[in-house]
């Protein structure tokens, strides 16, 4: 923030053509992390309008706890907020510092109206006491969480603690008056693609669900077929073109663009319009809202001496969604192995279980389905000797 001040205000603009790159950056894969470019006209037109409709106009005051560097910090901290003219609050630090009131506190100090946040904060936040969390939050008019699917019991803590008002308003209780409300966003898309929209139509609030499509955005969930299904798991998909189309993108994203259908690599459920987001259907991490490349976990694993063969997958988990495991082949130590991961990549990836195994038998996306499905299907011991073992 300091080297940004430092610039002031520029005095000279561009004109670009409405495709021109407007930013980049890097998002997840299979095999690794690559970059996504979105395009100046499309982007800016897009994240306006979404930045109008989850709730923001001139007078609120706009408080983001996504770190800038996700796609949710560049369109709704960097772009969206302050073309709308919202006052943006920056606060760099965590929940927990110096105390579980922190963020609650600056909201009351400034007099939020808008708090966007993730799930996995929220989840942390509700195991805490409740003597713990003591601001009345009564200047805000909407909670917006995004990041991760956010779970009906969570949504209702969440409901209850921090949407504390008491005058009645459309929404799935008529006893509080402030929403929490669920967003979906993918780093391809460029801005929220689900959720009730807090300044227009309200339809009531699903809990465990991100709330129906986006307007402009046409959501479908379907099976391996490409028909529709609903009630059941399926593919997440957007049929059409959307402004923010990227204009530079990895080859994935040409593979996950066939026929006007683009496959969002997510799994969901669509009941009644509503989305309920699933989680990733590839071998893609989902840690704390961080989209992690299992290839990437893989390599610096295997960039230690004493690794042969490597292989990473998701494990669930009830604060963070999924944390990675990874297992190994050879000499090395797991806690070795574990911090290379940890230097190489980043904390958010170090390993939570690591195991060592004497063979890891077949082709790297084999493994990674395999572990995936296992880590679903057995507990964490016996996901890992069936895949040591081969069997199915």
């Amino acid at each position: 923030l300091d080297d940004l001040l430092q610039w002031g205000s520029l005095k000279e603009s561009a004109v670009v053509s409405s495709n021109h790159p407007l930013f980049g950056l890097h998002s997840g894969y299979e095999d690794g992390f690559h970059p996504i470019a979105h395009p100046a006209g499309g982007f800016l037109v897009q994240v306006y309008s979404t930045s109008q409709w989850i709730g923001l106009r001139p007078r609120d005051t706009y408080f983001c706890t996504v770190w800038p560097g996700w796609i949710t910090g560049v369109s709704y901290v960097v772009f969206g907020p302050l073309m709308v003219g919202s006052t943006v609050l920056l606060y760099e630090g965590g929940p927990d510092w110096p105390s579980w009131n922190r963020w609650l506190e600056l909201i009351d100090s400034y007099a939020v109206t808008l708090f966007l946040t993730t799930s996995s904060a929220l989840r942390m936040m509700s195991r805490q006491e409740p003597s713990a969390l003591t601001s009345n939050n009564d200047t805000l008019k909407a909670v917006l969480v995004t990041a991760e699917p956010l779970e009906a019991e969570v949504w209702r803590w969440s409901y209850e603690r921090l949407a504390s008002l008491t005058v009645p308003v459309v929404d799935s209780d008529g006893r509080r008056a402030v929403p929490v409300v669920n967003l979906y966003i993918q780093s391809e898309v460029g801005t929220f693609l689900t959720g009730n929209l807090v300044n227009y139509t309200f339809p009531p609030v699903a809990p465990g669900s991100a709330g129906p499509p986006i307007p402009g955005f046409h959501l479908d969930v379907v099976d391996e077929r490409g028909a529709s299904v609903r009630g059941a798991p399926g593919r997440l998909v957007v049929k059409g073109s959307w402004p923010s189309m990227p204009v530079e993108a990895p080859s994935v994203f040409r593979e996950r663009w066939a026929g006007e259908v683009y496959d969002t690599g997510d799994e969901a459920v669509m009941l009644d319009s509503y989305i309920h987001p699933l989680g990733r259907r590839d071998p893609v991490l989902k840690v704390s809202g961080y989209r992690l490349s299992p290839g990437a976990i893989e390599r610096a694993a295997e960039s230690l001496p004493g690794v042969r063969a490597a292989v990473a997958a998701g494990l669930r988990d009830e604060l963070r969604f999924e944390v990675p495991v990874l297992v190994y082949e050879g000499e090395a130590e797991p806690g070795e192995v574990r911090r290379r991961v940890r230097e190489a990549v980043g904390p958010i990836a170090e390993p939570q279980h690591v195991f060592r195994v004497s063979s890891l038998r077949g082709a790297r996306a084999e493994l990674r389905a395999k572990l995936k499905r296992l880590l679903r299907e057995k507990t964490l011991e016996e996901a890992v000797r069936e895949l040591a073992a081969g069997q199915p």
